[in-house]
């Protein structure tokens, strides 16, 4: 081999010359590499060439070539190698050279080992990391982290000898460098750990964590940045793993971090990074700072006070201290109980919404934004009482609190528009002020940024507002908002774009008079094929327009649809991964509005899915789990330890992947969004989707196993939207309606026997393992659904109905892997402490899977029922009252469909529903009324229920007279259900009076059943009091045969027609 063509080419490698850079590239890759000799060259060029660039970008291609090449370099040659280098490393003088020199060796070490060759290699790399010399130790320390990288298995037993040599260097008196090496090597340690089986290793690492904390603090005082991130990286790295490994000193660390984020005499950097540190900690470790006392509070309160710092220029993907103290305010909102991390904030608020310092205001109403999107429900239970400080905030004296306040309105209309119906006026013509403050320069970027909010307020808020509201201020808001459709900046056109389709969504029909108009401002922007900012605005009026075709409905929006849907298969070609996503979200849109009547179109919608499906994607080369992957923070110049245009002398090199670990691709994110909308466009178009079914399931099965958890969930919902679409068509064909029980009262045609095979496969590799709690809460959303739309057909199916018990089961304990903390899927939970919303959300959806058994059961389900009682039984006494309301709901979903099943478990349910009929939280009464009335129906245990007649009437009185959560419904439900089973035991003529009070009912129309069984019940009985309240009951028929249609369902109208024609004989 031609050694000093070797050299040249490596050395023309550097020369800022792409050409010539890629020619010497394609000649090393083609004549020398391919050759085992090369190896031996380049580890020539390391011990010997001059010049430390070159060294270094000779260490990068020879630790590419040692996997292939090491073992076919000739036995007696390796001795002399292996010395050169061990000998070169010591004396080099370039920290990357000898960082690139000890990868090598390591690699080369990694083969060796599984030879039992060059077993001098540990005990000459220990001494050097004991020498009295600081630059041995530094060279002996980072290979020492390079073998365990490279190799960390081989250690597996060697772990006690390891932190020995650790206990010492991790306190080096002398070199920053050797501390945090060993800081690394640690870290690389914690995979070999079985914290079960060696405590002795687990008490070790524990005891490194007061002497790591000392290394970051030293590293942070010296202001050494590399240091610093190295450190950060290794507390992150520990969060991967078992909690044991770091509990003893868990509550310590995230003190020190909590200080350290907010010492703000510290680098912004240092404390953006403890920050991040403690975000993930509340994710990973959520179990753990919830049992803290008072960690969830405390970190909400520093998170606040550091949210005050935010600058007026700060940018929302700025990395300062205040962005990240708001990315942990999320955090905490979505993965803690409300009450440890909500209430903290709602104490402070009307504080800090009244303080002098403009700082603190903007925090308050940023932070209760983002924590209304963590917990909506425990935010609209208390946004009443805010929204006076919210209002003040909108019209503050200072424009950055206004912006602000009407970002944090942004976020809270979203979830909570309903919560503020109230308020909603005084909303409006605070958000018309606003517009007002900028007409003078609307062009100015402080009003550029207030148009843009209130844009984002209406569209948030839009479809919350009432009829009443948009009466009074449609027209106005249409003309405000629509004036700024010719606005010169692109995003604020984008932000009226948007509101324009809110506002369209809400008002429906009353949006016709402004649909030309709107529509032909808005075409222009269709067409644009190029540039970054009008590429985005063609994707947010393609959204809008989706959304006002929704609103105004297929008649009016006819005109446009055949060209919008001819200008969307060409958005698909231009590059821009927001416009396709938007293209794909407005194919969904128009398929639902036009229920698949899309002609020609209808194909090249199916086909641009399919296309986004087979899109190939980057795929991962580290064998990590998806957790750990989040967990990764940006190695690239440990894992590659070389400078970016030495990366380019390989663009297909194994280490470039380490990007992906910190993301996902954007080919994922697109087939996300893809397998989303071929679900919609499926179960809309019905029996038109028929030709595309086989290929699109083919396509999505496969994506249930995806690395990506949205792929997985969107997967799922997309096969069980699909099975429920072809097995509705199916009914509507043959005339078939399933009957609840198994075995199945009559035979599926063949394909949805094989389709259902198909779901439910895909469906039982992932439900009880599945780590990510949306994917789980998803596959609990998907099948009770489809149990409940087609029956107990998927029950049949291998394994589904006894993996289904089973995953319901640890769901409903809390032990399933996605409600644990990463590493501690085996630990029992504290359930006293509560969980946050997206928690309970798995539990809540989970609850609702049993009673899609139940629907699909029938009387059947008893049996299952028996399995579920206690834990739901437990629900019913918690604490929570989301947990209380919940339960007692599916109590009485489930009684309704086991019918007569659940006579012999009414002994163990009645007496905690009476209790609960006294509940302090107004849902879990009304949900109780309901409950009370299904069991006193459906039981056949009169000995039990009936002696509590008298205590349940007593109960029931005072919720007939609460106009609220549909209190007096339900109750009037209860009251009808206890007259039809047991009509002698109601004193009739002391309730009925105060029962028509009530009709009709206003908010829980399927009462409506019961409540007209019950009066066509006692006419037929000749009841006097029913006959004495005809004429009131005459105009109450009167009232519920009017619109809206769905107060009666078909066999209820027939029976309130049979009655009035019977009265009025």
């Amino acid at each position: 081999m031609d050694q000093q063509k070797l050299v040249a080419l490596l050395q023309a490698c550097q020369i800022p010359d792409t050409q010539k850079v890629k020619a010497a590239t394609a000649e090393l890759r083609k004549n020398f590499y391919p050759n085992p000799d090369s190896l031996l060259g380049l580890i020539h060029v390391i011990v010997s060439h001059s010049e430390a660039t070159v060294r270094m970008l000779a260490a990068v291609q020879a630790l590419r070539l040692v996997p292939k090449h090491w073992k076919r370099i000739h036995a007696a040659q390796k001795p002399e190698v292996r010395s050169q280098l061990l000998q070169t490393i010591v004396n080099e003088q370039d920290a990357k050279c000898r960082h690139g020199q000890s990868r090598v060796i390591a690699a080369i070490a990694t083969l060796d080992f599984d030879n039992n060759e060059w077993a001098d290699l540990i005990p000459g790399v220990t001494q050097l990391a004991t020498s009295d010399h600081v630059a041995h130790r530094e060279i002996g320390s980072y290979i020492i982290f390079s073998l365990l990288e490279a190799n960390p298995t081989y250690f597996e037993s060697h772990l006690m000898t390891l932190f020995e040599l650790f206990s010492k260097t991790i306190r080096d008196p002398q070199s920053r460098e050797v501390r945090v090496n060993t800081m690394m090597s640690i870290s690389a340690t914690l995979m070999l750990i079985e914290v079960d089986e060696d405590e002795q290793a687990l008490n070790a690492v524990q005891e490194f964590i007061p002497s790591m904390v000392d290394v970051l603090k030293d590293a942070v005082q010296n202001d050494d940045d590399e240091r610093i991130q190295q450190a950060f990286e290794v507390f992150q790295s520990f969060l991967a793993y078992e909690s044991a490994l770091i509990s003893r000193y868990f509550k310590d660390l995230v003190q020190f971090m909590l200080d350290l984020a907010s010492n703000s005499a510290a680098d912004n950097d240092v404390r953006s990074q403890a920050l991040a540190f403690l975000a993930q900690c509340v994710r990973y470790r959520r179990m753990k700072i919830q049992g803290t006392p008072d960690m969830g509070a405390q970190l909400m309160r520093k998170g606040l006070m550091i949210l005050s710092e935010l600058e007026d220029d700060d940018e929302d993907d700025d990395t300062t201290p205040a962005r990240s103290a708001l990315a942990l305010i999320e955090q905490l909102a979505s993965d803690l109980p409300p009450r440890q991390v909500i209430v903290p904030l709602l104490d402070d608020f009307p504080k800090y919404a009244a303080s002098e310092n403009k700082g603190h205001r903007r925090a308050c109403i940023l932070a209760l934004g983002t924590c209304a999107e963590g917990a909506p429900e425990f935010v609209s239970t208390q946004i009443g009482s805010l929204m006076p400080a919210v209002l003040q905030l909108l019209q503050d004296r200072e424009r950055s609190v206004r912006y602000s306040a009407l970002i944090g309105l942004i976020r809270i209309g979203e979830d909570l528009a309903d919560s503020m119906a109230s308020h909603h006026d005084a909303i409006i013509t605070a958000l018309l002020l606003n517009l007002d403050a900028t007409a003078d320069d609307q062009n100015n970027k402080q009003n550029v940024e207030i148009i843009r909010s209130v844009c984002g307020v209406v569209d948030s808020l839009a479809e919350g507002l009432g009829s009443d509201v948009m009466a009074k201020y449609g027209d106005t808001m249409i003309r405000r908002v629509g004036s700024f459709l010719s606005h010169t900046d692109f995003t604020v056109k984008a932000a009226a774009a948007g509101a324009l389709g809110g506002i369209a969504s809400a008002v429906k029909s009353a949006f016709k008079p402004f649909l030309s108009d709107t529509m032909e401002a808005m075409s222009t922007y269709l067409m644009v094929e190029s540039g970054d900012d009008q590429l985005a605005l063609r994707s947010a009026v393609c959204d809008s327009m989706g959304r006002i075709a929704v609103g105004v409905g297929a008649q009016e929006f006819h005109p446009y649809v055949m060209p919008l849907l001819v200008a969307s298969e060409k958005a698909l070609h231009l590059g821009n991964a927001r416009l396709r996503e938007t293209t794909f979200i407005l194919w969904s849109q128009l398929a639902t509005v036009y229920e698949g009547d899309l002609g020609d179109s209808l194909a090249g919608i199916f086909n641009g899915l399919f296309e986004s499906l087979q899109l190939e994607e980057e795929e991962l080369d580290f064998d990590l789990s998806e957790d750990e992957q989040n967990l990764v923070a940006d190695k690239k110049s440990s894992a590659k330890g070389m400078e970016d245009d030495e990366e380019d002398m390989d663009d297909d090199d194994d280490d470039e992947d380490w990007d992906d670990l910190v993301g996902v691709s954007a080919q994922a994110l697109e087939k996300e969004v893809a397998l989303e909308v071929l679900g919609d466009v499926i179960y809309a178009s019905k029996e038109k989707s028929a030709p595309y079914i086989e290929k699109a399931v083919e396509l999505v099965a496969p994506f249930a196993e995806h690395s990506y958890e949205g792929c997985r969930k969107t997967a799922i919902g997309t096969l069980w939207r699909t099975y429920a679409c072809v097995w509705e068509v199916m009914e509507k064909q043959t005339g078939q309606k399933w009957a609840p029980g198994l075995p199945l009262n009559f035979e599926p045609i063949p394909n949805i026997v094989k389709l259902g095979e198909i779901v439910t496969t895909a469906t039982l590799q992932i439900w009880q393992d599945e780590a990510d709690r949306d994917v789980v809460t998803e596959i609990n959303r998907s099948v009770a659904s489809t149990l409940k739309a087609t029956g107990p057909s998927v029950l049949g199916q291998k394994a589904m109905m006894e993996q289904t018990i089973t995953v319901l089961g640890t769901i409903t304990s809390r032990c399933h892997p996605c409600q644990q903390d990463l590493g501690d899927e085996d630990e029992d939970q504290d359930l006293a402490l509560g969980s946050s919303e997206w928690d309970w959300l798995i539990v809540d959806t989970a609850l609702d899977v049993l009673i899609g058994l139940a629907a699909a059961l029938g009387s059947q389900f008893a049996e299952i029922w028996k399995v579920f009682q206690k834990p739901i039984l437990k629900f019913i006494s918690s604490n929570e009252h989301i947990e209380r309301s919940t339960a007692v709901g599916v109590v009485a979903e489930c009684v309704s469909h086991m019918g007569s099943g659940v006579t012999p478990y009414t002994s163990a349910l009645l007496p905690p529903l009476l209790h609960r009929l006294s509940d302090e939280d107004q849902e879990t009464k009304s949900n109780t009324a309901y409950a009370v009335g299904q069991l006193v129906y459906h039981s056949g245990d009169e000995a039990t229920y009936l002696p509590s007649f008298p205590q349940i009437l007593r109960k029931l009185e005072p919720l007939l007279q609460i106009q609220a959560q549909r209190l007096q419904d339900n109750a009037a439900g209860c009251l009808c259900r206890m007259i039809l089973s047991n009509p002698n035991q109601v004193p009739i003529p002391e309730v009925l009076p105060a029962l028509v009070d009530l009709l009709p009912l206003k908010e829980d129309y399927e009462e409506n059943k019961p409540v007209y069984q019950c009066i066509h019940k006692l006419y037929a009985a000749g009841n006097a009091t029913i006959q004495e309240l005809t004429p009131r009951l005459l105009s109450v028929f009167q009232q519920v045969l009017s619109p809206p249609e769905d107060q009666l369902e078909d066999e209820t109208r027939q029976l309130v027609l049979e009655l009035v024609s019977i009265l009025q004989k």
